[in-house]
C-alpha cells in the first residue's frame, strides 16, 4: 500500500465529504408519497365496498382510474423533482426502491391478472400486503415509526379476517390510512 502525504489525504476526505453530503442519508425519500398512496388505496377499497353493497351506483367506479391516474402522476412529478435535488442516492435507497417497484409491481400483476384468484376484498388485502412489505423493509434500516405503521397494517389485516363481512373493507381501509399514510405523516412531521 503506498502511502500518502497529508494534503493527499485531506483531499481524499473532502472527496469522500463532498459524495456523502450529495447523498441522501435516509432511506424513505419523502412521507408524502405514503400519504398520497395511503389515501388513495384506502379510498378505492372503501369505494368498491360500497359499490358491491349498493350504496353507490357502478360508474363512481370510474373514478378509479382517475384517483391512479393522479397518485402516478404525482409520484412522478414528485420523484422528479427529487431527483433535482438529490444528487446521488445510497445503496440503501436503491435498494428500498428496487424492493418498492417489485412488491408494488407484482402485487399489480397479481391484481390484474389474477383477478380470479384475488377476487373483491383479497384484492385490497394484496395491497396490504404489499404496503406491510415496504414498511416493514424501511424498519428494517431502523425506522420505528415505519415498524409501527408496518405492524398497524398487518393488525388490520388480520383484524379485517375476523370482523363481519361487511365491514372489512373499512378495516383494510383503517390500516391503510392509519400505517401507510400515518407513516407518511409522522415521516413529514419528523425532525431532521
Amino acid at each position: 500500500m503506498e502511502r500518502i502525504d497529508a494534503a493527499q489525504a485531506r483531499d481524499h476526505i473532502e472527496m469522500v465529504d463532498r459524495i456523502l453530503a450529495e447523498s441522501h442519508p435516509r432511506l424513505c425519500a419523502g412521507g408524502d408519497f405514503f400519504v398520497v398512496w395511503g389515501v388513495a388505496s384506502a379510498y378505492i377499497t372503501v369505494l368498491f365496498h360500497l359499490v358491491d353493497i349498493g350504496m353507490f351506483a357502478a360508474r363512481a367506479l370510474w373514478s378509479v382510474p382517475i384517483v391512479l391516474a393522479a397518485a402516478a402522476l404525482y409520484s412522478v412529478l414528485r420523484a422528479r423533482s427529487l431527483n433535482r435535488r438529490i444528487a446521488r442516492t445510497s445503496l440503501v435507497q436503491r435498494e428500498f426502491f428496487n424492493v418498492l417497484w417489485l412488491t408494488l409491481g407484482v402485487t399489480f400483476v397479481a391484481n390484474v391478472a389474477a383477478f380470479r384468484i384475488f377476487t373483491g376484498i383479497a384484492q385490497a388485502a394484496l395491497w396490504s400486503i404489499a404496503e406491510a412489505i415496504v414498511l416493514l423493509y424501511i424498519a428494517m434500516h431502523g425506522n420505528r415509526r415505519a415498524q409501527i405503521a408496518g405492524v398497524l397494517v398487518v393488525v388490520s389485516l388480520v383484524a379485517a379476517n375476523f370482523v363481519a363481512p361487511d365491514r372489512t373493507a373499512y378495516v383494510l381501509a383503517a390500516g391503510m390510512l392509519a400505517g401507510y399514510a400515518g407513516f407518511g405523516i409522522s415521516e413529514l412531521l419528523a425532525a431532521e
